[in-house]
């Protein structure tokens, strides 16, 4: 069976030393957890973030309970911000065992997106580290895989891949075929949730932070997981932000950890 690891925004409640607890009671062999986090309209933080003072105590965690940290988030390339302003949340990443560092491409100026990520890559590597690329309906300079393919070989730089989310990948019009088509080498991660339906769409924020737990929609995740390299790491990506009150955070995600690792056999 695949590695399996769990995204912080699936489990919210507890911050990121509460995923990793939960994600050692479930037998998880990774989290995924922000180092950098974006901010909303107010400038408040929207996502639990690992503090550079507890660093220390918070790798000592991650060795205690044995799990690795898989990937990063947040480092977007954006206009008029340079990704070295990252430098921080990039050391704090690597010296708590990131293995790579997720990045979305809202830059549309082609060349300056090309070039910021081509210096993301290099500052990871100088760290040790990969970068994933994401593409999503919402980053205007890569929205597809296409996209991300495209980008990938105009890049051209050996630590970066490019991360398949099955919410986006659907919602974005790609499909099975288009992923068959791809060089399975250049995958790094992919991320795991279900949905309703199939359709293209430019508006699904609300979805995106609202997914269904694998195998409760019709995405064909199976067939999806079967078109991955070994390589590929496997993230349970799988928020429910409007859940009514209610709903548990920790059983929505033993759910979500239930319903793909039904899914892996």
């Amino acid at each position: 069976m695949r590695k399996l690891a769990l995204h912080q925004i699936t489990l919210m409640e507890g911050g990121p030393e509460g995923l990793v607890h939960f994600a050692a009671e479930a037998g998880l062999d990774g989290v995924c957890l922000f180092t950098a986090t974006p901010r909303d309209a107010n400038g408040q933080t929207m996502f639990p973030v690992v503090d550079a003072a507890t660093a220390s105590s918070f790798k000592r965690l991650l060795r205690d309970h044995q799990m690795n940290l898989v990937n990063a988030e947040y480092f977007p390339v954006m206009a008029a911000q340079d990704v070295a302003d990252y430098l921080p949340a990039i050391g704090l990443a690597a010296e708590l065992g990131a293995r790579r560092l997720v990045s979305h491409i809202h830059e549309t100026d082609a060349h300056r997106a090309e070039d910021q990520l081509a210096k993301l890559c290099l500052l990871a590597l100088d760290h040790g580290m990969e970068v994933g690329l994401e593409f999503t309906g919402f980053s205007a300079g890569c929205h597809s895989l296409q996209d991300a393919v495209a980008l990938h070989g105009c890049v051209d730089r050996p630590n970066l891949k490019i991360a398949i989310d099955a919410l986006h990948l659907f919602r974005t019009g790609g499909d099975l075929a288009q992923l068959q088509a791809v060089d399975p080498a250049i995958i790094g991660y992919a991320q795991l949730c279900d949905g309703p339906d199939f359709r293209l769409s430019d508006a699904y924020l609300d979805e995106a932070m609202n997914r269904m737990v694998p195998g409760e929609g019709i995405f064909p995740l199976a067939e999806l997981v079967a078109l991955l390299g070994p390589q590929v790491d496997i993230d349970i990506e799988v928020p429910n932000f409007a859940g009514p009150a209610d709903c548990d955070a920790e059983v929505w995600a033993q759910r979500a950890v239930y319903g793909c690792r039904k899914l892996l056999g």
